[in-house]
């Protein structure tokens, strides 16, 4: 007979976040390890973002636009154009907000396009299960 008492907890979901500024990085990381579940990665420019989702493969990524080396639209479409990538959902979290820019963005593959003015941390995790739980209603 098998014992309740050894069913393995759900495996942490790998966040990883792409953006130019240590201070966000530390507080986003932060925030998704207070909010338990999540385990969250971290790269500071387009070039080192794009290698960590190839190796780890995460199961959502939170990417900023401006960005040194490549910017979040180039990360953007290179995801979307790999296979290994594709699925993997891209909540944007930029600085810009003209309209054109959250089209832009949408239309090609993120998931949602978040201003940074508009959100907290505590916003930025409450989107990301959103994220998850649209995701398990579609199935």
């Amino acid at each position: 007979m098998m014992s309740m008492a050894t069913s393995k907890p759900k495996p942490k979901r790998k966040i990883l976040i792409i953006d130019d500024e240590p201070a966000l990085l530390d507080i986003y990381s932060t925030q998704l390890n207070l909010a338990g579940g999540f385990e969250p990665i971290t790269a500071d420019d387009g070039v080192r973002g794009m290698q960590l989702a190839l190796k780890e493969l995460p199961d959502l990524i939170v990417l900023d636009i401006m960005m040194p080396l490549k910017d979040g639209f180039e990360v953007l479409k290179d995801l979307k154009s790999r296979p290994v990538t594709r699925d993997i959902p891209v909540i944007i979290l930029s600085n810009l907000g003209q309209q054109y820019e959250i089209k832009h963005g949408l239309s090609m593959g993120a998931e949602r396009y978040l201003v940074k003015a508009d959100m907290s941390s505590d916003d930025l995790v409450n989107e990301i299960v959103s994220v998850f739980s649209e995701g398990e209603k579609k199935g």
